[in-house]
């Protein structure tokens, strides 16, 4: 693969597949090593419709069709949650690469047979966690791998969303993996272990807000690392989305590190012990920031991987685990729909 482009099969043809296919398509005029080649989907009507919109060649009425085509090398899968495992085993089977959507599952019991299947097929296997390849968070866990803030004592993440209630959508129906913490929550999860140096907690502490059905409207969590390190989390899908709960920050003794809109940032400010600045970065994206996980994609294929460096099998499992924890060990309080 590192002597032509990735043929690139899309699994879906929803909001965050049509992300991937801008970016895609950016990469393929920008570079060449990726190109859009076909998309799958239940409805070949979407499929068709998809395909037209982004210039894909081939459109696939059935996801295992698009399996079974020799001319696609990698697919990512941009399905609802609970059908990550099954399509990513499926897809790895048939000798694809796979760039799997996050969450890659929505209990980690379901993630480890596809990580075995990665494993004894050796295919390319990789959660889309694209923060984890976003430029200025890259940055922020150097200064701090670096020592910059010193040793960190406080990690700070909230991601907050204001979704209309529907029972059938992703969000709200527990059949596909709704709720905030799978939603959302996953991304302060997630920082708070990669500025911990991709290490997970000692201690967890959690309190859900739950709808009669199970799925969690809010979530606070607290994580502890022996050493005096503590993480303050919170995700929603039924709060205000404004900036000030959609923010991160670690803290250190020597100083601090600011994300706004963290997940999907494009700017970091680190400051000293006093709150002065000390040094800004800012990546605006080239794309749509999806084109980071693509490129990471293309060098572990090009370098004939089948696990990412930065983005493990280990981290995928650790953060799943996280979140199963998180799910049957907090207090729980009741939550109303709008």
């Amino acid at each position: 693969m590192a002597e032509k482009a990735i043929r690139w099969g899309i699994v879906a043809t929803g909001w965050i597949a049509a992300k991937f296919a801008e970016a895609c398509a950016h990469e393929s005029k920008r570079t060449g090593k990726s190109v859009l080649a076909a998309v799958a989907s239940r409805s070949a009507e979407k499929a068709a419709a998809f395909a037209g919109q982004w210039g894909i060649p081939k459109a696939y009425g059935s996801y295992e069709a698009l399996f079974d085509d020799p001319g696609i090398d990698a697919v990512y899968v941009a399905t609802p949650h609970n059908l990550h495992p099954e399509l990513s085993i499926a897809a790895i089977r048939a000798g694809k690469a796979v760039l799997c959507e996050k969450p890659v599952s929505i209990h980690a019991a379901e993630l480890y047979p596809v990580i075995e299947a990665a494993r004894e097929c050796k295919t390319f296997y990789m959660e889309a966690m694209w923060m984890r390849f976003n430029p200025s968070v890259r940055k922020a866990m150097d200064w701090i791998a670096s020592g910059r803030i010193g040793t960190p004592s406080f990690i700070r993440a909230d991601f907050f969303l204001n979704a209309p209630y529907d029972p059938h959508s992703r969000y709200f129906d527990p059949v596909l993996g709704g709720g905030a913490l799978l939603d959302v929550g996953i991304y302060p999860v997630t920082f708070a272990c990669m500025a911990a140096g991709n290490r997970a907690p000692d201690l967890v502490d959690s309190t859900l807000v739950r709808l009669p059905n199970g799925v969690d409207l809010q979530d606070r969590i607290r994580f502890e690392w022996t050493g005096s390190l503590v993480a303050d989390l919170s995700s929603a899908i039924n709060l205000p989305g404004i900036e000030v709960f959609r923010s991160a920050a670690v803290a250190g003794s020597r100083g601090a590190i600011t994300l706004p809109f963290f997940w999907m940032a494009q700017e970091a400010t680190l400051v000293d012990g006093e709150g002065a600045i000390v040094e800004s970065f800012e990546a605006p994206f080239d794309c749509n920031g999806y084109e980071y996980e693509i490129r990471e994609v293309e060098d572990c294929l090009g370098q004939g991987l089948i696990e990412s460096p930065v983005q493990t099998w280990a981290d995928s499992i650790m953060v799943m685990e996280l979140l199963d924890g998180i799910r049957q060990n907090s207090t729980n309080q009741d939550g109303r729909a709008k």
